[in-house]
């Protein structure tokens, strides 16, 4: 997929977009989506199946629509173990399916950064130079990572989450609202860091963590809910 450097998907014809889920999440995604010019073809979401959302039909399968090459996919689940199951079920079932990173106008994002298709950016997020951002991760609402940083797949920052420069995340770990990271850190993967907590060391993998300074709380398994 060619991307520029704000990791939007270069293309002169936009394919309509399908938006996997119906819940907030997904209303969110179809703001994003046709702020910056998608046409939405619909939501996917089998329990759900035959209601509309937004004046759209939510279907219950992938096997329901049409000209499934013409057109592009998003995956509205905010879990991110979730999300990442969700994704290797479509691609195992259906391979090549076209996920865009969908990136708000109103994000800033460095020339120099780079983003993984499938990743959602949210309004007023911030993207530092030099930093990466893995597939299907999600950067929500006037988050930030400073310069430097790599977010690995299926991440995500909670509205208002802030990292400093040079922090890594790890795989599925997730920030909660208003967390902060201090710079040069390391967190694990599978890893929550609580609401308005302050993380300044490292986190080993599978932890859960807040306060401040946050603490390890104690271990989680993949696949923990941490969403209520």
């Amino acid at each position: 997929m060619n991307e520029n450097s704000s990791g939007e998907k270069i293309t002169s014809n936009l394919c309509p977009l399908v938006i996997f889920g119906s819940g907030g999440h997904a209303v969110s995604v179809a703001n994003i989506a046709l702020t910056i010019g998608y046409k939405i073809e619909g939501f996917i979401d089998k329990s759900k199946a035959g209601f509309n959302l937004l004046g759209y039909k939510i279907l219950g399968n992938i096997s329901e629509l049409q000209k499934i090459e013409a057109l592009s996919f998003a995956i509205a689940v905010g879990d991110n173990f979730a999300r990442e199951s969700v994704y290797k079920d479509l691609v195992s079932e259906i391979p090549n399916l076209c996920f865009p990173p969908l990136v708000h106008p109103s994000a800033i994002i460095s020339f120099f950064s780079v983003i993984g298709e499938g990743t959602i950016v949210m309004p007023k997020a911030v993207i530092g130079p030099n930093s990466k951002v893995g597939k299907f991760c999600l950067i929500n609402t006037q988050a930030s990572i400073d310069h430097d940083c790599s977010m690995l797949d299926y991440s995500s920052l909670a509205p208002g989450a802030i990292t400093g420069g040079m922090v890594k995340i790890g795989l599925r770990s997730a920030l909660s609202i208003g967390a902060k990271v201090k710079h040069g850190l390391n967190i694990g993967d599978d890893c929550v860091i609580g609401a308005n907590s302050y993380l300044n060391e490292d986190l080993p993998n599978n932890q859960v963590a807040y306060g401040t300074p946050a603490k390890q709380i104690r271990m989680r398994k993949i696949g923990d809910e941490y969403l209520s």
